[in-house]
């Protein structure tokens, strides 16, 4: 399957919620997402921009491999193959992974809200302390014309997780560190060895 997405920092969710409505998109919820990213010690996968993750989301639970991005700004394309496990069974994938090098790298929690209307589903991830990004998903035409409808004065692109970490400590002027100490004071969620989806090498 390939998948065909592009994405935006936004800060009036309201606002974007009101356009979706008046588009008779369906609101179809919104959750606690658990992504648990696999990689070697150095993030290898990761900073290929490939990606091994196992998703939780209340009792649904997927393994998903993502390949390489095709090279393109606007729009993200890249395989993803994606498996369903049984949540009980999550520690035993970790387990085997970690045995052949692939242990857990960094992980982090966020909240989603979801709708959909044929086939373009629209997400808006809001990650305590480092921001919300608009993600709109289907068809390259359709997602394009939709960006430009519910949020014209944005860039849509292949906006990366690492692309608002690195915005948050440029505005900040903190550390990794100290983002990462902010985010555990704020949710009690240790995010493990994210700096390393920055290409800076633990101490």
């Amino acid at each position: 399957m390939k998948e065909i997405e592009t994405r935006t920092v936004i800060k009036n969710i309201d606002g974007i919620r009101k356009k979706l409505e008046e588009l008779n998109f369906i609101y179809k919820g919104k959750y606690e997402q658990h992504d648990i990213m696999l990689d070697t010690p150095n993030a290898d996968i990761f900073n290929s921009k490939r990606k091994l993750r196992i998703r939780i989301e209340n009792d649904k639970v997927e393994l998903t491999y993502k390949g390489k991005f095709e090279n393109r700004n606007d729009v993200a394309k890249r395989e993803e193959l994606n498996v369903n496990i049984n949540k009980e069974d999550v520690e035993k994938y970790i387990r085997i992974f970690s045995g052949i090098g692939y242990g857990i790298c960094f992980q982090i929690k966020k909240t989603r809200e979801l709708w959909k209307k044929d086939n373009v589903q629209v997400t808006v991830d809001s990650w305590p302390i480092i921001g919300n990004i608009l993600e709109i998903e289907g068809n390259e035409e359709e997602i394009m014309v939709l960006a430009n409808k519910i949020a014209p004065d944005n860039e849509f692109k292949n906006y990366l997780l690492k692309d608002l970490f690195k915005e948050k400590l440029c505005k900040t002027g903190k550390t990794m560190e100290e983002l990462k100490s902010d985010y555990f004071k704020e949710t009690g969620f240790d995010l493990g060895k994210i700096e390393l989806i920055l290409g800076e090498k633990e101490n």
